[in-house]
Parts: structure tokens; sequence; C-alpha cells
């Protein structure tokens, strides 16, 4: 086992620096906590791993005091947590001249070895180490960390590539000045594909159709396998894929889980459903906005559901014809989980698509329409959630439309989707 970890770290060095695609995430080079990077499977984990290597190297860092092992490599099969102590011995070995100074650790889907938490929180504790673990965010939950590591720990989620990420990973270069360029025809462009394709690498980088559609099955095939029946030891597999199914065509709709347990399958319990639903949270495949309220109880009241990348939706969904509507709101959804912010829905005077509540307080109001001419419904759910929390603005996200418009004394901004996700 010693000497399989030598090839594998020697094997990692070699390929340093490496060459890659910049995500637009924290890398926290400085940060004295554990970082953990967890994600949906092939968000690109491995690949933002890379990525601050390359940061440490260009700050100076020598390439020999980075150790890279990714647990997931089959020669490691069978390393037990009692072992991990074998790939630091593996290390000195090769380099007994660091044996004193700061080792930078990058340990690459490290939960594939159970009881890794001790190993890595002693290592913490000698100070000298600076660590980064990845895993998939069903094996690595963040409240799951949180509790392992003891407060040791600070975590950056990664999700697909967002619009603006996959503009320039097309060639395109996003600026200010895009929005007045010829280039901006093509974003517009890309933004068809994205909206129905999203932004796995793979699938971007795949030739057909056909191509396409058999890597997102298996990703699907991943998630339900692997992250939630493995792990959680799901029962009811056939319940969980309806379930899916479910989800990834009514994307962006109020779902009540205990009318759904009651047309889903026959003998399917409420608690059933909301475990499974659960499940698919907790792996990041799934989103719920919540109806804002100022009270702590919900009760039974619908969520609305979103999923991780639109690509399941095209794949998996059994829809009949392209619901732009729910692809475009899913994609501002999705774009708000980015950004960090906190987004429910609003449903009192009126239905307005997202409110953004920063600390105690709703500070934003979104609402996606893709053509507001006529649709007075939709505007005056957004004036409704605007004067209900007190804001001077709020946005229409469009397909075309831009410009402004004042109502009652407030301003509504009408801005083009494409624009928005690149927020130029």
């Amino acid at each position: 086992m010693k000497e399989s970890l030598k090839r594998v770290i020697m094997e990692s060095q070699e390929r340093m620096p490496f060459p890659l695609f910049p995500r637009h995430a924290p890398t926290l080079t400085a940060t004295r906590q554990i970082h953990a990077v967890i994600g949906l499977r092939r968000v690109g984990k491995t690949h933002f791993l890379h990525q601050i290597i390359d940061e440490l190297l260009s700050q100076g860092v020598a390439k020999e005091r980075v150790l890279l092992v990714n647990f997931e490599d089959e020669r490691l099969a069978g390393l037990a947590a009692g072992d991990l102590g074998l790939v630091l011995d593996a290390y000195y070995e090769l380099y007994p001249a660091h044996e004193k100074g700061k080792v930078y650790l990058f340990f690459d889907e490290i939960q594939a070895v159970l009881g890794w938490e001790r190993f890595v929180a002693r290592l913490f504790e000698e100070k000298r180490y600076r660590i980064v673990v990845t895993g998939s965010s069903s094996k690595l939950l963040s409240k799951e960390l949180a509790t392992a590591l003891r407060g040791r720990s600070i975590a950056t989620k990664l999700y697909p590539l967002s619009f603006r990420e996959f503009v320039a990973y097309r060639g395109v270069a996003v600026d200010e000045r895009l929005a007045y360029s010829q280039a901006r025809f093509h974003a517009v462009k890309l933004l068809e594909e994205y909206l129905v394709w999203g932004g796995f690498f793979e699938v971007v980088d795949a030739r057909s159709e056909e191509e396409r559609r058999r890597i997102v099955q298996t990703y699907l095939d991943l998630v339900v396998y692997k992250d939630v029946v493995e792990r959680y030891g799901v029962k009811n597999l056939a319940v969980m894929k309806r379930l899916i199914r479910y989800f990834v065509t009514n994307t962006t709709r109020k779902a009540s889980l205990l009318r759904l347990s009651q047309t889903l399958a026959e003998r399917v319990s409420k608690n059933t459903v909301h475990q499974y639903t659960g499940l698919l949270e907790d792996c990041g495949f799934l989103f719920p906005v919540r109806k804002f309220s100022h009270s702590l109880r919900r009760g039974n009241t619908p969520s609305k559901y979103y999923v991780a990348d639109p690509c399941f939706k095209a794949v998996a969904g059994l829809n009949f014809s392209e619901d732009r509507g729910a692809l475009y709101e899913n994609a501002v959804l999705l774009e708000l989980i980015r950004r960090g912010d906190e987004p429910f829905f609003y449903e009192e005077k009126g239905e307005c698509d997202f409110v953004v509540k920063l600390g105690p307080r709703i500070v934003e109001a979104l609402q996606v329409c893709l053509d507001p001419k006529g649709k007075e419904r939709e505007r005056r759910g957004l004036v409704a959630a605007m004067a209900a929390f007190k804001l001077d603005s709020g946005t229409v996200i469009t397909a075309e439309q831009e410009g402004e418009e004042a109502i009652d004394g407030k301003t509504i901004r009408f801005v083009p989707l494409w624009r928005w996700l690149l927020a130029i």
C-alpha cells in the first residue's frame, strides 16, 4: 500500500501545474481551517482542487510541499482509517527534508475511507498542515462535516457551471462591454443551449444530443444508486425513481408532499415521500423554495422545487413541449443559490417568484416573465411584494425586454435573462 501511495503522490506532482478552466468560487488558500469542497457528483470538485493547487504554486509554494491523493484511485482500494498514517509515511519517505515544515494536504473524495474524520482532525491540530478535502455532497454533508470536525472546517459548495462561466468556457469574454458588442448575440444564442443542457463539463463538451443524453442518464443513475440508495439504504427504489421524475417534470411548481404521497403510487406514506425528498435535497439534486412567512411554523404549506441542472429535466422529464418559463425560473433560482442568497416565494396579495432575504429583512423582489406585455398578474404580484416589504424597486427578468417603468411611485426594472445571469 505504501508503494502504491508513493506512485500516486509522484504522479500527481508530475502533472502540476494543471491546465484548467478557473471556476468562480473562493479558493481560500490563506484559511487556517480545514477547507471542504462539496457538491453534486461531476460538478468539477477535483478540477477545483487543481485550481487551488495552481494558485498556491503561483504564490511560490514548491510542488514538493503539495501532497495530493485521490482516495477513489483503484490502487488504494481497501485502505482503512487505521492505514491513513501510511499516506504521510509514504510522503516523508519521498521528501524527508520536509518533515518539519509546512505541507499542503489535498485529500480528494476522502469519504471513500470510513472514519477519515479523526485522522484529518489530528493533522489539523499539528498546525503546520493546510488541509483541503473534497467529497460528493451526499457523503460529505456540511452539517455532518461541522459535527465531525467540531468547528474546524469551512465549506465551499460547488455547482455546475454558471451561465457566466459557461459563456467564458465557450470563449466569449465577459465584461461590461459585452452588452454593447457584437459578441452579445453569441451570448444570447448560448443561453438557449444552457437553459436545456446546463453546466456539467462533460455534457457541455459532448458532441451530440445522443451523447449528452447518455451522460445525463449516467449522472441520474449515480445520484439514485450511489448517492442515495447505497448511503441511506433506500428500500423502495421504484418510488424514488417516480419521485425524481415527478420533480424534474414539475420543476418550479408548488408541491404538497401530502398530496404527492396520495398520487405518486399506492401505499406510499407522507413520511416516505418526505424522507425521500429530503434525501434528494441533501445530495444537492433538489432545491426547495419555501413560501415566505414571518411565522416559524410552515405547517403543510407547499414548497416550490427546482433541480440542480436543467439537463435532468431534458432527459428525465415527461414534458411534451418545452416549458421556457420553467427553464428561465429554474436558471434564476440556481443563480441566486450560487450568489449565496436566501430566496423565498411570496404569495399573499399576489404571487412573486422570488423575494431575497438578507438577515431579518427582505431586500429584493424578482419576477420571471418572458414577455411582460399584457401580463398584469405578474406585475401585480411583484408590486404586492414590493409594497409588503417596503422596497422601492423590483426586477422583472424577461426574454428580451429592457428598461424601467414607474408604478405607484416604485420602479420596476426589466432585464433580459442573459444579462441578469451575466450581471452586466
